[in-house]
């Protein structure tokens, strides 16, 4: 695991003032990934536009509605379940807000 949470900061790091504030957000990723694995979580993100959007999500199989369409997924993102709109909804992961 330490090493996904490293290996997500480096992505990121450009985008932080230090390597520290890039490993910290890498961490509270990773703890919202498996936190949607387990359940239901509500977390907000800024999105393309500037706004801050409120998310309910999981990724937890029971609660996903949703055929897959064989659409591959980036490691710039991480895609969701989102429960209010009935469809999966990714942002980028430097946008999280904790």
């Amino acid at each position: 695991m330490k090493s996904l949470v490293f290996k997500t900061a480096w992505q990121i790091a450009s985008n932080f003032g230090t390597f520290a504030e890039a490993l910290k957000h890498a961490w509270e990723l990773i703890k919202l990934k498996f936190a949607m694995m387990k359940g239901v979580v509500e977390f907000s993100y800024r999105k393309v536009d500037g706004s801050i959007r409120t998310a309910v999500g999981t990724l937890q199989m029971p609660h996903v509605n949703y055929e897959y369409k064989g659409k591959p997924s980036t490691n710039k993102t991480l895609a969701y379940y989102d429960l209010e709109q009935g469809a999966f909804r990714c942002f980028k992961i430097e946008n999280l807000i904790y």
